[in-house]
C-alpha cells in the first residue's frame, strides 16, 4: 500500500509540474490573485454543504445515541472527512474515525452501522445530483462527440457502484469482515463477532423500517452537492470568465463522475485540478482556468481539512485526559477500600478490652 501511495504521490507531483510548464505558472498564479477575498466567500459557503452532510448522518442515527449533541456529530463528521481526504482509504478509514468520536453516546455498532447507510445515502444524493445537473446541462455536448459517451459511460459506473455498495450492506458485511480477520496472524475477532452481528441486524433493520428516514438523509445530501455548482459559478465569475447555469452544472457533474471513478486516490491528486482543467478544455475555457478553479478548491479543502484535523486532535486530548484521571482515581479508590477493610479487624481490637471489663 505505501508503494502504491508512493507512485500515486510521484504521478501526481510530475502531473502538476507537466502542467505548469506548460501552460505558465504566472498565468495560473494570476487567475488565482483574480479570485482574491472571493475565496473566503467559497469557504463559507462550504459550511452549509458540511451541516447538511452532518445532518444526513444525524437523521440515519435517529434516537439510538443517547445524550448525542449535534456539534459533536459534526466534529466527528468534519474530522472522518479529513481523515478520508489525506488517505487512499476509500472512505474507510474515515467512516471508522466518525464511529469512534461519537462512541460515548453511541455504541459502535450503530455507530459504523449508521456511518455506512449515511455513505449510501450520500452516495444516493450524488448520483441524484448528478442525473439532475446533466439532464439540465447535456444538451451543450453533442451527442456525436466522444466527449458526451464518457459522461454517459461515467453516470453507468457510478450506478453500478451504488448498487453494489447496496447489495453488499445487506449480505451481512461485518461478520464478513470479522471472519476474514480472524484467519489473519496475531488477530484474535472472537470478541468482535457478536458486535458485527449486531451492526448487520442494525442494517438490515434500518433498510427494512427506515425508508422514510433513508429518504431525508438523501435528500440532505442532495442539497449538499447541489451548492457544488454555485461554487462552480463563482469561480469563473472571479476569474472574469463567462459563467452560465448549464456551464456549472455540467462542470460539476462530470467533476464529481471524474472524483468517482479516482476515489481511491487520496487528496484528489490529479483528478481535482487536472480535471477541472480537461473539463472546462473541452468547454472551450483555457486550460488555465480550470486548473486554477480547481486549486482554489483545493484551498478551501484544506482548510476544513484542518478543520477536521483540529477536531480529531482535541477528541483525542480530551480521551487520553480522561484516561489519565481514570488511572489517577484507581488507586485512591483501592487505597479507600484497603483502608475499609483494616477498619474492621481494628474495630474489633479496640472491643476487645472493653468486654473483658
Amino acid at each position: 500500500m505505501r508503494r502504491l501511495e508512493t507512485i500515486i504521490v510521484v504521478f501526481a507531483l510530475t502531473f502538476y509540474l507537466w502542467f505548469l510548464s506548460h501552460f505558465g505558472t504566472r498565468e495560473v498564479l494570476g487567475y488565482v490573485r483574480l479570485a482574491g477575498w472571493g475565496l473566503v466567500l467559497t469557504i463559507s459557503l462550504e459550511t452549509f454543504a458540511r451541516v447538511a452532510n452532518a445532518l444526513g448522518w444525524w437523521i440515519t442515527i435517529g434516537n439510538h445515541g443517547e445524550g448525542l449533541r449535534f456539534p459533536q456529530l459534526f466534529a466527528a463528521r468534519i474530522a472522518g472527512e479529513a481523515v478520508d481526504y489525506v488517505t487512499p482509504s476509500a472512505q474507510l478509514g474515515g467512516q471508522f474515525v466518525m464511529a469512534m468520536m461519537v462512541r460515548r453516546n453511541l455504541k459502535m455498532a450503530a455507530g459504523l452501522s449508521t456511518v455506512v447507510i449515511a455513505a449510501l445515502c450520500e452516495m444516493v444524493g450524488q448520483i441524484g445530483f448528478i442525473t439532475l445537473a446533466l439532464l439540465l446541462s447535456i444538451r451543450l455536448v453533442p451527442r456525436s462527440s466522444d466527449f458526451f459517451w464518457a459522461i454517459i459511460g461515467g453516470l453507468t459506473i457510478a450506478l453500478a457502484l451504488l448498487g453494489g455498495f447496496f447489495f453488499v450492506q445487506r449480505k451481512h458485511p461485518f461478520s464478513y469482515l470479522i471472519a476474514g480477520a480472524s484467519k489473519l496472524p496475531g488477530i484474535d475477532a472472537d470478541d468482535y463477532r457478536e458486535s458485527a452481528a449486531e451492526a448487520d441486524e442494525f442494517l438490515l433493520d434500518f433498510y427494512a423500517h427506515h425508508r422514510a428516514r433513508l429518504a431525508w438523509s438523501s435528500l440532505c445530501y442532495l442539497f449538499a452537492w447541489s451548492l457544488g455548482p454555485l461554487e462552480i459559478f463563482i469561480l469563473l465569475r472571479l476569474l472574469h470568465q463567462p459563467a452560465s447555469v448549464e456551464i456549472a452544472l455540467l462542470v460539476e457533474a462530470v467533476g464529481l463522475l471524474v472524483e468517482r471513478a479516482t476515489f481511491l486516490i487520496p487528496a484528489k491528486l490529479v483528478s481535482q485540478e487536472g480535471g477541472k482543467a480537461l473539463i472546462l478544455a473541452m468547454l472551450g475555457y483555457p486550460a488555465g482556468v480550470g486548473f486554477a478553479i480547481g486549486f482554489l478548491r483545493r484551498i478551501k479543502e484544506m482548510v476544513w481539512v484542518l478543520f477536521g484535523l483540529l477536531c480529531l486532535m482535541i477528541h483525542r486530548m480530551r480521551t487520553a485526559s480522561d484516561s489519565r484521571d481514570a488511572h489517577q482515581d484507581a488507586p485512591e479508590d483501592a487505597r479507600a477500600d484497603k483502608i475499609t477493610a483494616l477498619d474492621g479487624p481494628r474495630r474489633r481490637l479496640r472491643m476487645k478490652p472493653e468486654e473483658s471489663q
